[in-house]
């Protein structure tokens, strides 16, 4: 059972077809019986389940005005993430190749542990987002945006109606409740910002990482 029952949220899955293939390549990568084959998504399984399109994004994206629009339709893969009832501090987790890219079906990489469980529960959160629950009329797609070079990662909420949300949710903590951006950035965890105001603060980190980035090898040329 999804984790996702909101109406306006609609949550991409890839095609039974494709489903079939990777439930083949799970079988030869963890094994017959293993629990992780599990994670993959089954509407018929009885447990909580969530399906991510995952959309990787470089720094230099964030800091382009349009660069987040070279994105629209390049998804990076599939993760599957599966779990009991909700006081359950371990969930199952795998990562799988994306049928847009014209590769084969198959597992990349498989997971068990607390961190699952929580993205999980971040995902079952949005389902409580006043955005969606107080404009019902409005079609939201549930996608996430990964940004590696920075350890973020946010649920983007596109909708052509109201404009995308993006609601961060890891992966460095910054206290009780925040998420690290950067050297002195950082975002309310679950919370639903505009896509400027997101861009705005990741931004400036990006910007940041990357001058470090252009000064490390000038500083290696001259021995500093």
């Amino acid at each position: 059972m999804h984790v996702i029952p909101a109406t306006n949220l609609k949550v991409p899955v890839p095609s039974s077809e494709w489903m079939q293939k990777l439930k083949t390549s799970m079988a030869v990568f963890a094994g017959p019986g293993d629990p992780l084959a599990a994670c993959l998504y089954d509407q018929s399984w009885g447990g909580r389940q969530a399906v991510h399109c995952i959309y990787s994004v470089g720094l230099r994206t964030l800091i382009d005005p349009k660069g987040l629009d070279k994105y629209l339709d390049k998804p990076f893969c599939w993760r599957f993430i599966a779990g009991g009832h909700k006081n359950m501090t371990t969930a199952a987790g795998c990562w799988t190749t994306h049928e847009l890219h014209g590769s084969d079906a198959k597992v990349m990489a498989a997971f068990q542990g607390p961190e699952m469980a929580e993205i999980l529960a971040n995902t079952e959160q949005l389902n409580d987002l006043k955005e969606l629950t107080e404009h019902a009329a409005d079609n939201y797609e549930m996608r996430v945006m990964r940004i590696p070079a920075l350890y973020i990662e946010a649920f983007w909420l596109r909708c052509t109606s109201r404009g995308d949300l993006m609601v961060p949710y890891g992966l460095l903590l910054d206290g009780k409740g925040f998420i690290k951006v950067g050297a002195k950035g950082r975002l309310t965890k679950n919370k639903a910002y505009p896509v400027a105001e997101f861009l705005r603060i990741v931004g400036k980190a990006a910007r940041q990482r990357l001058a470090a980035e252009d000064i490390a090898p000038l500083a290696r040329r001259t021995g500093a």
